[in-house]
């Protein structure tokens, strides 16, 4: 799909769009997995600049006292160790073009052939920024498994007027999943998207 059709569709969405697809996942089926199986030298280098001290991070037998197979991975390390490598041999370079601004993010659709997963169905926007993040845990990870993300689950929809513009706070849910496909934590991503300084009905514009 090119950019300028991708423009298209999205304007030819409402925000009534969005609200009706709560419930679907936009996930395009994609599985995205780590590059490499949680060591032990992961756990220790995240742990070493925070000085998390706790044993069950560190000491196998401790961790086998307390119930559990052995060393742990700390919780809060789940959402920072389960995204896909963001380069690998093969694929295209991230950086095309020398200009120290430029963001991988950004680049038009056309270019984004990583990923299958389907647009939302809403607006044509110009700005989003991330609101916050809800992480359940329910399983623990040890050394040796490796995890993966799954799912894009719009859960939430709200339309709202603020200062910096009009548009739409949303909410979509993954599962982060070990190599044996057991559920190990879910998270929930907030994000507003919307048009710089617009103003939506009856606001004056």
């Amino acid at each position: 799909m090119t950019q300028g059709r991708a423009k298209t569709q999205q304007q030819e969405h409402t925000w009534d769009d969005l609200i009706a697809a709560i419930g679907q996942d936009f996930s395009g089926g994609e599985v995205r997995q780590t590059a490499d199986a949680i060591d032990r030298s992961m756990i220790r280098r995240y742990c070493e600049p925070l000085e998390i001290d706790c044993p069950l991070y560190h000491d196998d037998e401790v961790a086998r006292q307390h119930g559990y197979k052995g060393i742990l991975l700390p919780w809060s390390a789940y959402g920072a160790l389960s995204g896909p490598p963001v380069w690998k041999p093969g694929d295209a370079t991230k950086w095309p073009v020398p200009d120290k601004d430029y963001s991988a993010t950004i680049r038009p659709p056309s270019e984004r052939t990583e990923s299958k997963a389907p647009p939302l169905p809403m607006p044509l926007t110009d700005s989003s920024m991330a609101t916050d993040i809800e992480i359940e845990y329910l399983l623990p990870v040890y050394v040796g498994d490796r995890l993966s993300s799954r799912g894009r689950k719009l859960v939430s929809v709200a339309v709202r007027q603020t200062r910096v513009g009009y548009g739409a706070f949303y909410v979509l849910e993954s599962e982060i999943v070990n190599q044996r496909g057991e559920v190990v934590a879910k998270t929930r991503n907030g994000i507003y998207q919307y048009i710089s300084g617009a103003k939506g009905p009856n606001k004056g514009g």
